[in-house]
C-alpha cells in the first residue's frame, strides 16, 4: 500500500513538470498522406441531413412505415384467429367418452 502510494506521488511529480503545454495541450500536428489517403470515412465526408420531407432508400418515409404495421398488425389478428382454432380439442368431451378416454 505505501509502495503503491509513493509510485502515485512520484507519478504526480513527473507529470506536473511536463512543461507549459499540459497533458492535453494544443498541438499542430498535420495529417499525414497514409491517414490522407486511407479508405475509411471521415467525420467531413459524412452528409448532412436531408431537408424535411425528402424521402430516399437511406431515408425512408414514415408513412411506409406506418402503413406496413398496419398490414402486419392484421396479418397477426389473422394467425392469432387460426392458433385460436388450432389450440381447441380435435375430439369432443362426448367423442373422448365413446370411445374411452
Amino acid at each position: 500500500m505505501r509502495l503503491a502510494a509513493i509510485t502515485t506521488v512520484g507519478l504526480v511529480m513527473m507529470l506536473s513538470s511536463c512543461g507549459t503545454v499540459g497533458l492535453f495541450g494544443e498541438y499542430d500536428v498535420p495529417e499525414s498522406p497514409e491517414t490522407a489517403e486511407a479508405p475509411w470515412p471521415r467525420l467531413v465526408d459524412v452528409p448532412g441531413a436531408p431537408p424535411v420531407g425528402a424521402y430516399s432508400a437511406a431515408v425512408p418515409d414514415p408513412a411506409q412505415g406506418v402503413a406496413l404495421q398496419v398490414e402486419l398488425n392484421a396479418a397477426a389478428a389473422e394467425q392469432n384467429a387460426a392458433a385460436q382454432v388450432l389450440d381447441e380439442p380435435v375430439l369432443s368431451d362426448a367423442d373422448r367418452r365413446k370411445l374411452g378416454r
